[in-house]
């Protein structure tokens, strides 16, 4: 029977509402029937194709936001990094390009002082200034390199971490949907995973408790364990449904520790609004 209320949709309790609604308007009952969702729900996958190489959780664990849920083979992607990281931290090309530019630059000014004696040429001299120009602009070309290098470094990383899927926030794994050695192929999601924290308490209210609620106040909310929580009123209905004579209401309920189970039938206290 339980597992029944569970898949309830919305729009069945919308229609539970109505009725209920034109009922509480008779007997003046102060109750309304409520379900509790989860905040959200994210269908995870991967921007890339590839082998599985492991899924680090299964369903019904519970998982931090950043946490490392599932990684991609990624064997290419790494040697690329490790390739990269080696052009952009090795300094040997630019420090070669800078003693050979000093080292022309001297021989400039030998030159130049025995152009003044007459003993060299003013070719040769010219040629000693071009080499030297050659030799500063090599050891710009080799800075230019190393730039280019930490680029793709970094586009080496970021193609490495598209290999590693992370929780988006902290939640549930509620389904499990491919196992390690699996290919895949960015069609459908690896896993499902439900913020928990806060819920979503659903309900629908007839038009005449319209004016009787606001946002952000509390409402009291009593679940099928019969426990009572306090929510607060965050979304309300602009528009009533005609075929009910309802207006949504939802309500955020804090479930920090994760012990209200959604998916559970409620009843939300009208007079605490």
């Amino acid at each position: 029977m339980a597992g029944v209320l569970r898949a309830l949709t919305i729009n069945h309790i919308a229609s539970l509402a109505g009725a209920a609604g034109l009922y509480m308007a008779a007997m003046g009952a102060h109750a309304a029937d409520c379900i509790v969702n989860a905040h959200s729900t994210a269908r995870i996958g991967a921007p890339s194709s590839g082998i599985i190489a492991a899924v680090h959780v299964d369903r019904s664990d519970r998982v931090k936001e950043g946490q490392l849920v599932v990684e991609l083979e990624s064997s290419r992607e790494e040697t690329s990094e490790a390739l990269a990281r080696l052009r952009a931290e090795s300094d040997t090309a630019i420090e070669a390009a800078r003693r050979r530019a000093e080292t022309a630059e001297l021989k400039v000014e030998r030159i130049a002082k025995l152009n003044e004696r007459e003993i060299a040429s003013e070719a040769e001299l010219e040629e000693a200034v071009l080499e030297a120009k050659t030799a500063r602009l090599q050891e710009e070309q080799a800075l230019l390199d190393q730039a280019a290098a930490r680029l793709e470094m970094k586009a080496a990383s970021m193609a490495l971490q598209r290999k590693k899927i992370l929780s988006p926030f902290d939640g549930v794994v509620t389904a499990r949907l491919m196992s390690t050695g699996e290919l895949y192929n960015e069609q459908g999601p690896l896993l499902i995973i439900a913020r928990t924290d806060p819920l979503h308490v659903e309900t629908f209210l007839p038009l005449s408790q319209w004016d009787k609620i606001e946002l952000g106040k509390n409402a009291a909310v009593t679940l099928e364990t019969g426990e009572e929580v306090m929510g607060k009123i965050i979304v309300i209905d602009a528009i009533l449904d005609a075929a009910t004579g309802t207006f949504g209401v939802r309500i955020e309920l804090p479930n920090p520790d994760g012990s209200i189970l959604a998916g559970q039938r409620c009843e939300v206290d009208l007079v605490a609004f």
